[in-house]
Order: C-alpha cells, then structure tokens, then sequence
C-alpha cells in the first residue's frame, strides 16, 4: 500500500491558510520558539504539516527550515497567500500560481549579476514541471466544478519577493521594468522556494491579488484580509481533493 502524500503548507499569517484547523484530523501542535507548527491528516490518504510564519523572508525561510526538519517525508511545501498586482490585468481575488519567483531585493553585483541567488547560481527559481502541472490542472478543474466560487481569474507567472511592502507606483513600475512578465508581488515565497530548493523538496508558490501594490494598497490589504480568511481554504482543498492526480512519489 502507497504511504499518504504528506504536503507542508506555509501561510505568512493565519487568515491566509484559513485559521480554522477544524478541517484537520488527528491534530497534533508542536512548539519551536514562537513558531507553531500543526501535524493532521486530511481524509485517509493525505497528510498535512503546517505552520503560520510570520511577515518577510527571514520569518518565511525560518518556518520553511523548522517545517522540512519536524516532517522530513514532506512531499510537496506549499506556501499561500495574498499578494500585490504587478500586473494591471490583474485584479482582487485574481489567483496566481507561479510559474517562476525571484528575490527582488537580492542584488550581490558585481560579483554575480542582480537578482542571482550565490547558493544555486540562478536568479529565477522554477517549480517542478509535474507538481506544476498538477496543481494548475486541479485548480482549473476546481473552477469549472464551481468549487472556487468568489475567485477570479486563474493564471500563472512571475512573483516577485522581497522584504518590503509595495505601496508606491515608482518602486512598482521600477520592478516591472527589470523583471519583464512580472505579475505580482509579496514578501516570502522566493524564500521559501530557494529553502526547498536547497533541501531537494519539490514546492509551489500560490497567491490570490488583495491589492494593486499602490498608493491604496494597505487600506485595500487590510480590508481584504479579513474577508479572506473565510474563503483561503477553498483553494488548499481544491488540491487536495484531487492529490490522486498528484505526481507518484
């Protein structure tokens, strides 16, 4: 019999998980620290790690650490949550499954070139092509099935992480003009990506847009926030419940 596919799942704060465990059985907590991390399983076949990591890289590349070290069989690290719009298409509850992310703030020139991280020698980290794969499909899926409802528009693309919050149209369109495709902006997932890479673990950075990363986006995020807790566990359960489709481990 196939072990459980086990899925570590980051969030910067609870309302972007969902911060009602209730969906979880066989609840287990351990402590390291501040960082709680949350043990469960999810029907009979999927295991679930999780934790809540706090604003920024450092806090992100910490819980990703933490996380990987109390649940060494983890499948698959997933990080969530809202992001800015980078991208004028884009629009509040738009979901963005990355297809690529890249530290912005990671400038170690001129002994390597802007962007590039020194420990993996690339500048763009991208998610393993069959776990891609996998969650697009399901979340599609999900969106025809009606199972997202309140969601908007399903996409993929460049995210952009750095340890700022972008709220100022300049910063913004600085970023757009020296990432090309760039389609949103947050503060953890290339630090969590980079974490996984390093550790040899397939991961996904997913994102639904809470505001337009300009001069209204932190009234617009702290408004939208609120409204999002009730609905982030949607898009987790819309991968879940299609794991048999995920790639055999």
């Amino acid at each position: 019999m196939a072990r459980a596919l086990h899925i570590g799942v980051l969030g910067a704060m609870p309302e972007e998980i969902g911060s009602d465990l209730s969906h979880l059985q066989e609840l287990q907590s351990e402590q390291h620290g501040d960082l709680t991390i949350h043990h469960g399983s999810w029907g009979e076949d999927i295991r679930l790690s999780l934790a809540w990591s706090g604003w920024g890289k450092v806090s992100a590349a910490r819980a990703a650490t933490r996380l990987l070290c109390s649940a060494p069989d983890i499948d698959l690290l997933l990080f969530t949550g809202v992001a800015g719009a980078a991208d004028p298409a884009l629009k509040q509850w738009d979901v963005v499954l990355a297809n690529a992310v890249v530290q912005h703030d990671m400038d170690a020139s001129p002994l390597f070139p802007r962007f590039t991280l020194p420990a993996l020698n690339r500048a763009q980290l991208e998610p393993d092509p069959s776990w891609f794969q996998w969650a697009s499909t399901a979340l599609a899926q999900a969106d025809q099935a009606g199972e997202i409802d309140g969601f908007g528009t399903l996409s993929t693309g460049l995210v952009a992480t750095g340890d700022r919050f972008i709220g100022n149209a300049a910063v913004l369109n600085a970023l757009r003009g020296v990432l090309p495709g760039l389609r949103a902006v947050e503060m953890e997932g290339a630090a969590v990506a980079q974490v996984a890479e390093q550790e040899g673990i397939p991961w996904l950075v997913l994102r639904v847009i809470s505001d337009g990363a300009d001069v209204n986006a932190a009234q617009s995020f702290g408004n939208f926030i609120q409204r999002y807790d009730r609905r982030a566990w949607c898009l987790i359960q819309a991968l879940l419940s299609r794991a048999e489709q995920a790639p055999q481990q």
